[in-house]
């Protein structure tokens, strides 16, 4: 084996199984060294001494130049790639394809999407935000194993799996405010957001500008930045 080992960060948003959300997002940030990106947030944390979780549901105008830089970092770290996977919830039938196994839906979405970012040769670990999980679901048991039998790979590719408190990641808190842009976008192009807030707007332009595309709410592929939507068939 002569591929790379890179850490992949989860994120999820929009449970499968709340009516508030019409969408529902696995996301995540696919980084080798991931140090170097942590280094750059906790600098710009000191020296802004802004210590508040990262999250996009808790933007405001006074965080929002902020959360601007953080951004900033991610797009300016050039081995960071963001992915997501957005799914409008009406088209998703888990009862027919997951025994309204909500926990299956997201384990096989989260391998599904591992698989499609690592090469034939490459190798990776997965920290995820935490999900609280009924005793007898394995979670991160069944994720390595859907993601180390897929046939693309003739090695395990996941050497390991775990959960971890978003708030004692940055990097996790990173995917969440990037995911958080793509599905705000959704949700204003399909009218249900009624009243927008400002800040937000701001955040949401500042990561179009960045990721260099003119929308987030499409299926889209760059170097650093993959949107891909279910269509229902």
């Amino acid at each position: 084996m002569n591929g790379s080992v890179y850490f992949c960060y989860f994120d999820e948003t929009g449970l499968l199984n709340s009516r508030r959300d019409k969408f529902f997002g696995v996301a995540m940030i696919k980084i080798a060294k991931p140090e170097i990106l942590y280094e750059a947030v906790k600098t710009l944390r000191d020296q802004l001494k802004f210590y508040d979780e990262i999250k996009w549901n808790k933007i405001y105008s006074k965080n929002a130049p902020v959360i601007k830089q953080f951004i900033d970092l991610f797009f300016e770290c050039e081995k960071a790639k963001f992915s997501c996977y957005i799914f409008e919830k009406k088209d998703l039938d888990l009862k027919k394809h997951f025994k309204n196994n909500l926990y299956a839906a997201y384990q096989s979405f989260a391998s599904m999407q591992v698989c499609a970012n690592l090469s034939p040769t490459d190798s990776a670990i997965l920290i995820m935000d935490d999900l609280s999980t009924p005793k007898d679901v394995h979670f991160e048991r069944n994720i390595k194993r859907k993601i180390n039998q897929n046939e693309k790979f003739s090695h395990n590719p996941a050497l390991g799996v775990m959960r971890a408190y978003s708030k004692g990641v940055e990097i996790i808190q990173l995917t969440d405010l990037l995911l958080g842009a793509v599905c705000y976008e959704f949700k204003l192009n399909a009218g249900l957001i009624p009243g927008p807030g400002v800040p937000k707007k701001e955040v949401l332009k500042h990561v179009i500008k960045k990721a260099g595309v003119k929308t987030l709410a499409v299926d889209l592929k760059t170097n650093r930045f993959d949107v891909w939507t279910f269509k229902a068939k």
